[in-house]
């Protein structure tokens, strides 16, 4: 484990959540989150002020290029974060995810090239940002298996808070410097991820990798029986499935992130609402503001009282509603409450997602299996936003505004998928009770044994 606790025994009181380290873990959040997101309402309005493309009608085919960027370099390195954070701890991880957003923001700030714009987001918010791999295990750490949704809440409150607000304050500060109309808004990512620096020289000790007492060890090279388990943890039933589903939640959720506001900004007459960049900053921001509540108390509330199992089917119902329903609305007020709902919904899919890898994963292996599951979710926000830019604006330049509405039945379908899938996991996925007796055993493969481990 990376944060030492105390285990709570059967019958005592719930112990208190580290606020520091789980104040830590959400600012990271937030500060990776808006590096990445910001860009998302303005997007269209850079490409066409600095010459990109002719008009933000067009802006589709060079916006979901911009976005992806970051996350296609994320694909190269996420599975090679999970073995650097097993092997030496999750602390040198942190230390380059931190020093990457800081120096990222900078320079993306002061680029007005396409080339260059794509090539800092690649590099430092992508290839050099490892956090991702240690969400969902740091989270472990910190409050054990039963309340890791907790943790978790807190965690995509900031972060799903921020995937919604940092682009209202994207939008609201786009443009302030007209030479370079993305500094300020890069700026204001660089100092969140300052904050999350100075929490990290505190909180920094519990994060680096502490040394284990073996109790018993009957393999002469036990390191290399683990490095093997290691890479065989890609093939242990259900983990294939949940790298599925996590490739299809990123991208629906980075497809959305990228197709909502180009719709919002598309002209009335091919079935958008004609917003501004600034108005349409402050439905994200409304909408953001819905999101940290609901990641805060709701989310943790209903996931243990109905089941992380349950509550997945739940809300992946509402979100594949809600999305058909979305690009139909005649009104912002409409538009806002739909748009809140179905993100809620989506990112839900995310954070249950996370949790259902950490039950089905071994307890030394699930910073590897996260590296996987990572690097297949990156993939799908990769792959999401460019699809579904140029989808978008094919099918408005296709059919107008009877095809404005393709992109959003295809989220509503993938959301479906997740229903599917989520019935077909194994029930301790669901809660990681008994993962040490239905998980397949480390010994049965006859590469040594290697004795429990304490931490």
């Amino acid at each position: 484990m990376f944060c030492k606790k105390r285990d709570t025994q059967p019958g005592e009181g719930k112990e208190p959540l580290p606020i520091l380290h789980t104040a830590f873990l959400c600012m990271i959040e937030g500060a990776h989150f808006y590096t990445v997101c910001a860009i998302f309402s303005f997007a269209g309005v850079l490409s066409a002020d600095l010459g990109w493309v002719a008009d933000k009608n067009e802006a589709g085919f060079v916006a979901g290029w911009l976005q992806s960027s970051n996350v296609c370099g994320r694909i190269v390195t996420s599975t090679a974060w999970g073995f650097v954070a097993a092997r030496y701890g999750p602390k040198v991880v942190l230390s380059y995810t931190l020093a990457s957003l800081l120096a990222g923001g900078i320079l993306f700030g002061f680029c007005t090239n396409l080339i260059a714009s794509m090539s800092v987001r690649f590099l430092f918010f992508g290839l050099l940002n490892g956090w991702l791999v240690l969400q969902g295990p740091c989270a472990l750490a910190v409050a054990g298996p039963q309340r890791q949704t907790d943790v978790l809440g807190f965690i995509f409150a900031a972060g799903s808070g921020m995937q919604l607000v940092g682009p209202a304050v994207g939008g609201w500060t786009y443009g302030l410097l007209e030479e370079f109309p993305a500094l300020i808004p890069s700026l204001i990512g660089c100092a969140l991820a300052l904050v999350a620096v100075v929490l990290f020289l505190v909180v920094h000790p519990a994060f680096s990798k502490p040394e284990p007492k073996v109790k018993e060890v009957e393999s002469e090279d036990s390191s290399t029986s683990i490095d093997s388990s290691s890479r065989s943890v890609l093939f242990r039933w259900p983990i294939p499935l949940i790298i599925a589903m996590r490739f299809a939640s990123g991208f629906a959720t980075f497809a959305m992130y990228e197709a909502v506001p180009l719709w919002l900004i598309a002209d009335k007459e091919v079935g958008g609402l004609a917003m501004t960049e600034k108005s349409v900053g402050s439905l994200l921001c409304r909408s953001g503001i819905w999101n940290i509540v609901y990641f805060m108390w709701i989310l943790p509330k209903c996931s243990k009282m109905l089941g992380t199992r349950a509550f997945s089917i739940l809300t992946s119902g509402i979100a594949a509603v809600t999305a058909v329903l979305l690009p139909f609305s005649t009104s912002v007020a409409m538009a806002n409450v739909l748009h809140l709902i179905c993100a809620s919904a989506l990112v839900s899919q995310n954070a249950l997602n996370l949790a259902f890898t950490n039950n089905a994963a071994g307890p030394e292996h699930r910073v590897v299996a996260n590296g996987f599951a990572v690097t297949s979710e990156t993939v799908g926000k990769a792959i999401g936003p460019v699809a579904f830019s140029s989808l978008f604006a094919w099918s408005l330049q296709t059919w107008g505004w009877g095809g404005h509405a393709m992109v959003f039945c295809i989220l509503a379908a993938l959301s479906l998928m997740q229903i599917t899938c989520v019935l077909l996991l194994p029930s301790y996925v669901g809660t990681g009770q008994k993962e040490a007796q239905e998980l397949p055993s480390e010994n049965s493969a006859g590469e040594g044994k290697v004795g429990e481990v304490e931490v």
